[in-house]
């Protein structure tokens, strides 16, 4: 990359040339054009047969149409084959776009620095990813302190020789924070005036306080400027209320926000008509997801690690929630008739009591639920499941037993309420990691025998052989009257551990396998 833009830089002698280091493909980024292709010289007709150009432009050529070239009579009328020049300016730019858009950044830029005729080629290229492997031909921070000053003198140079055409993608990821807004302002600029339709500003990472972050300008985007975006991703900026008359992001149809400083409650989001995927992660000031209006084509939605309190969206056509965080939350998508799939996970804190009592009626059309939680205590007194999953067919959970004082003897028999919470429940996948090795059998009549109607299929792995486990096994076994299959592993699949497994296996022959009159048991 040094020698073209060192070119580039006498060519314009613009402004004080950025530092740029000579760079390497990154190892997430398609790799380099084979090599023994490339030094493979392209033969093409004309009146000298078999002419080779040693101009690697050519040699690019076959790279990128997979050693297919059409020959030249097949293209034009003319009776006469054209040579290779002809061949080239004829279809230069259809060549070139092809070349570039199957190209990294810094693969264009090595390309360009191969051929005069391609000097210029990477000021076409469609997606621009800006990191520290660009500037400093390194992804790894710890190979070399980055500078600020120097990063930033880059990206406006690289943006500042950009043809602006054709761009598809602008992404930025350095540590930069407010007092940086002004050139940052300009990046965001760049991406309205180019009409990039994806627009990604990573600021991470960067722990400190929000007070010193980047403050996403919206008002870029108002009117017709916002128009063209349709992929937004934000992380560690603050994001402010919409300014008067915002119109808007009218196509974007993906919104992704990490560590971000809400200052608000998302409002602009009844202003994202088109918006299809939403994803919230780590806005510790983010309280309440409200969307009383319907967001008519929503069929994603993510919250992870926020202290929110209730999430409340009208998406008709949801059909994918995902959430993880405190059991706290109040999450009201009753309106959601679409929403068949769900993944609750709070894996340190202690409340299955939440699973049977609120989920159920927050997410009434569910499903396939996924649930993952952490168990110490048991429900105290409960015998009936207030609400139901109607609709729930299909439930794995990964549960974390603990030893604790107040750990019961019921706490993993406990679990035979799903069959009471959920009555058509089909398939039930259980991944244990129980930390007790308590033998003794509940109480009997910690739960009453009621047949469920609908189970067939049933698995429980991390089987140590605790009571609770022995216990539940028999429940299904008793009262799944149309089970087909019960699995049993005693090995777990939490953490992949063994602990216990020789114990589970001895219970399994001694407790279960008497019980099981009609076959249906699969041990693993």
């Amino acid at each position: 990359m040094v020698g073209v833009v060192e070119q580039e830089r006498r060519d314009t002698a613009k402004a004080k040339p950025p530092y740029i280091h000579r760079i390497g493909l990154s190892p997430r980024q398609p790799q380099a054009p084979n090599r023994d292709l490339l030094l493979k010289p392209i033969e093409f007709g004309s009146g000298e047969e078999g002419r080779s150009r040693p101009d690697p432009f050519y040699l690019y050529i076959d790279r990128f149409t997979d050693g297919r070239r059409t020959p030249p009579s097949t293209i034009v009328s003319s009776p006469q084959k054209l040579d290779a020049d002809a061949f080239v300016q004829t279809h230069y730019q259809d060549i070139v776009s092809r070349i570039i858009s199957q190209l990294t950044l810094k693969e264009a830029v090595v390309m360009s620095s191969t051929s005069t005729k391609l000097r210029r080629a990477w000021i076409y290229h469609p997606n621009l990813y800006l990191d520290t492997s660009i500037v400093f031909g390194s992804s790894d921070r710890h190979k070399r302190v980055p500078s600020t000053e120097t990063f930033i003198d880059t990206v406006n140079f690289i943006l500042r020789m950009h043809s602006g055409l054709g761009v598809n993608k602008l992404a930025v990821m350095f540590e930069l924070r407010k007092e940086h807004a002004h050139d940052i302002d300009g990046w965001v600029s760049f991406a309205v005036t180019s009409k990039a339709r994806v627009v990604t500003l990573n600021f991470s990472p960067y722990h400190g306080s929000h007070d010193r972050s980047y403050n996403f300008p919206c008002h870029l985007f108002n009117g017709k400027s916002g128009s063209h975006l349709q992929v937004l991703q934000l992380d560690t900026v603050t994001l402010g209320p919409s300014p008067p008359g915002f119109c808007g992001f009218a196509n974007l149809t993906m919104l992704t926000l990490e560590n971000v400083l809400v200052l608000g409650d998302l409002q602009f989001l009844l202003k994202c008509p088109a918006l299809e995927w939403l994803t919230i992660r780590m806005c510790s000031q983010l309280h309440n997801l409200y969307a009383p209006e319907p967001l008519p084509r929503l069929t994603f939605l993510c919250v992870q690690d926020c202290a929110i309190d209730k999430i409340d969206v009208h998406a008709p056509n949801l059909t994918t929630f995902k959430y993880r965080g405190r059991f706290k939350v109040i999450i009201a998508l009753r309106e959601c008739l679409k929403l068949k799939t769900a993944s609750i996970v709070s894996p340190i804190e202690d409340n299955l009591y939440y699973i049977f009592t609120e989920l159920p009626n927050g997410l009434p059309h569910v499903e396939r639920l996924h649930v993952n939680v952490f168990v110490k205590t048991q429900i105290p007194g409960f015998t009936q499941a207030p609400h139901k999953f109607i609709n729930l067919r299909h439930l794995t959970m990964r549960i974390t037993y603990e030893i604790a004082k107040r750990f019961g003897r019921n706490a993993v028999l406990q679990l035979a309420y799903f069959l009471e919470a959920a009555p058509f429940l089909v398939d039930l996948h259980l991944d244990m990691l129980c930390l007790d090795f308590y033998e003794s059998r509940p109480a009997r009549d910690v739960i009453m025998n009621r047949p469920h109607y609908s189970l067939k299929r049933a698995c429980i792995t991390g089987f140590n052989g605790n009571g609770g486990q022995v216990a539940l096994v028999k429940f299904i076994l008793k009262n799944a009257v149309k089970l087909e299959e019960m699995v049993i592993d005693p090995k777990g699949r939490i953490t992949n551990q063994m602990m216990g497994e020789h114990k589970g296996r001895r219970m399994i022959k001694e407790k279960l396998v008497p019980k099981d009159k009609n076959g249906l048991l699969v041990i693993l």
